[in-house]
């Protein structure tokens, strides 16, 4: 379970702000992917932020939508959703081909053909039509881009690709001010994922973006469209999402994640617990 109070004291009294020291966009090496699946797998060190994922992207899917995860990786979520949603098309868009090609061997093997992928540049995704998509989302992903203006750009391209109507659903690392905050927050990972695992994820916290620049991006880009929330007391974590829900649950899809939900155990519950409640609306 994470220090919390250690974290908070740390970053309270660091006062300078560090420069954000931005990491590879695409991860290609075949360690690093297997570490990356393994550490989505149920159990694993993310398993509660995936069910908090889930729970926020109930209330935001429909039957027949077309969703798209922007630098999806290997795509943990979009299998997820994929199995929950067999009637919606979704779209996995990543720099790695690599990635995706763990994706389409997941998807396959999953037998969930209604998963696509597309090797690009999510500042851009030329090849799909503005206003085509009706979800979009981003999951601990937008600290890989290089620059503050790549995050602009991504950000712009997310607004002109999902419909009026749709929703938006983006998270990620806040930048913490303080380095021996962040490697608290390693130690924590590494004691449920390997080595490469750990690195990567401290490489991920330093590639963080302030959230600040974050929420005035956003603000920009989406006006009243999003709302941007991060967790309480330090900048850990943000949200940017949809001001308002577009959906409710089925039947299957609640029973589903309830029943991930009673698989969690009582760290992962209090974990889910702090991402739920622990919160402060920002925009």
């Amino acid at each position: 379970m994470l220090p919390i109070h250690k974290i908070i004291w740390h970053e309270w009294r660091e006062q300078r702000v560090p420069e954000r020291v931005p990491e590879p966009e695409a991860m290609v090496d075949p360690e690093q992917i297997r570490a990356y699946v393994k550490a989505y797998e149920w159990g694993g060190p993310t398993s509660a932020l995936q069910l908090y994922h889930l729970n926020q992207l109930a209330s935001m899917i429909r039957n027949g939508d077309t969703v798209v995860d922007l630098a999806c990786g290997p795509g943990p979520l979009l299998l997820e959703l994929a199995q929950l949603y067999p009637e919606c098309r979704f779209i996995g868009a990543d720099l790695s081909e690599p990635m995706l090609a763990a994706l389409r061997e997941q998807a396959t093997a999953k037998n969930l053909p209604n998963i696509e992928t597309r090797c690009e540049d999510v500042r851009f995704l030329e090849s799909l039509a503005p206003g085509s998509v009706d979800v979009i989302i981003s999951t601990s992903a937008l600290h890989h881009l290089p620059s503050p203006e790549s995050l602009q750009l991504t950000l712009a391209c997310a607004n002109k690709l999902v419909r009026r109507e749709g929703s938006i659903y983006f998270f990620d690392f806040g930048l913490l001010k303080s380095k021996r905050a962040r490697l608290l927050m390693v130690a924590e990972v590494a004691k449920l994922a390997p080595p490469v695992t750990a690195n990567d994820y401290q490489l991920s916290l330093d590639a963080a973006f302030p959230i600040e620049v974050v929420v005035r991006q956003a603000a920009e880009v989406f006006g009243d469209r999003v709302r941007v929330d991060a967790s309480s007391f330090v900048d850990f974590f943000y949200f940017l999402r949809s001001t308002s829900d577009r959906a409710l649950p089925s039947v299957a899809v609640q029973e589903r994640l309830n029943a991930i939900r009673s698989s969690l155990n009582t760290n992962m519950m209090l974990e889910l617990f702090m991402l739920s409640r622990l919160q402060r609306r920002l925009h």
